[in-house]
C-alpha cells in the first residue's frame, strides 16, 4: 500500500499566495504556519491542547497567519494541502 503524502503548497514553496487585506487593499504577507504564533513547542505539541486547536488546522489544511504591514489587519487562513503525486507530476510542472 503506497501511502499519498499531502503538501502544503505555501510551506514548501510552490506557490507565492497573493491576497490583498480586506481592511486597506494592500497586498498580505504569509508570515509562516499557525504553530509558529503559540510557543517554541508547540509544533510537537498534540493541537487539541490548544484553545483554539489551531484554527482549522487539519490533515488537508495547514493554517497560516497573514499579516498586512501598513494597517496592522491579521487573520488565520486554511490552506488546502494537495497529493504530492499531482504536485510532482512531469504534466503540472511548468517551464
Amino acid at each position: 500500500m503506497i501511502l499519498l503524502e499531502k503538501l502544503c503548497i505555501l510551506c514548501n514553496r510552490l506557490y507565492k499566495l497573493e491576497i490583498n487585506c480586506p481592511a486597506c487593499g494592500r497586498s498580505l504577507q504569509d508570515l509562516g504556519v499557525v504553530q509558529d504564533f503559540y510557543d517554541p513547542y508547540s509544533p510537537y505539541e498534540d493541537q487539541r491542547i490548544y484553545q483554539d486547536g489551531y484554527r482549522g488546522y487539519t490533515e488537508d489544511c495547514c493554517v497560516h497567519m497573514l499579516y498586512c504591514s501598513d494597517c496592522g489587519w491579521q487573520e488565520f487562513r486554511p490552506i488546502k494541502r494537495l497529493l504530492e503525486s499531482l504536485l510532482l507530476a512531469p504534466d503540472h510542472l511548468q517551464p
